[in-house]
């Protein structure tokens, strides 16, 4: 594993780690390669296939981007379940979600890559588009924007659900709780009733919903954590 990023690390009541990338420089890299997975604490490979297209398995890094701007490239090899005419099926998949519109894809011959940009667009609450990705030997993160935030939540026992919503400069957006355990990560300085919430930290939800205001001066990425 190529672990070319500087990360604090906040354990959230022993339930679920979270990431959070710091002083960022372009082309810094996270790669898998090879038969390297993503487990949880007790070894548990966080890898399921999809339903009914086997060369596709779940994401199991669950990378959210909060600010700046990053580059995910999958490569495939000879042996490997993904293959070259397995690109159309999952590209058409990606194009289902709205997010889609925000990336810039390529592919070629063993490879495919695109790269994502945050925006200015708000967003309501919703699962992340890139739920699946291709069962092949390398998948690499690349940070393309110098002091870009990429949140990796880690979860200890399998079963955390994700949402993200983005709000604009002086919006606000509800968010609601689920599960038993919920938590909202915050990409910018928000408030909450008035209460100011500073950026990057995360809150937990006992409340049946709240309302986030963001006061920063840029598009605030919210990413709800939840079982």
């Amino acid at each position: 594993m190529i672990f070319g990023i500087d990360f604090d690390v906040i354990n959230v009541e022993n339930k679920v780690q979270l990431s959070i990338s710091k002083d960022t420089q372009v082309g810094q890299k996270i790669a898998l390669e090879g038969d390297e997975k993503v487990k949880d604490s007790s070894g548990t490979v966080l890898e399921i296939k999809h339903p009914t297209h086997n060369f596709l398995v779940n994401t199991g890094n669950n990378y959210f981007l909060l600010d700046g701007s990053i580059k995910v490239r999958y490569e495939w090899k000879d042996g490997d379940v993904f293959t070259d005419d397995n690109w159309g099926t999952l590209k058409a998949i990606l194009e289902q979600d709205s997010d889609f519109n925000r990336c810039t894809y390529t592919s070629g011959s063993g490879f495919a890559e695109g790269v994502t940009t945050l925006g200015t667009a708000a967003s309501d609450w919703k699962e992340p588009p890139m739920k699946y990705e291709p069962d092949c030997s390398k998948k690499i993160v690349e940070i393309m924007e110098d002091e870009t935030i990429v949140l990796c939540p880690m979860q200890h026992t399998t079963g955390w659900g994700f949402k993200k919503a983005d709000v604009v400069v002086g919006g606000s957006i509800t968010a609601t709780k689920e599960g038993t355990d919920c938590f909202i990560m915050f990409g910018q300085d928000c408030e909450i009733g008035g209460a100011a919430v500073s950026k990057n930290s995360i809150k937990k939800l006992t409340s049946n919903s709240i309302t986030v205001e963001n006061k920063s001066n840029k598009l605030c990425r919210l990413v709800k954590i939840y079982k």
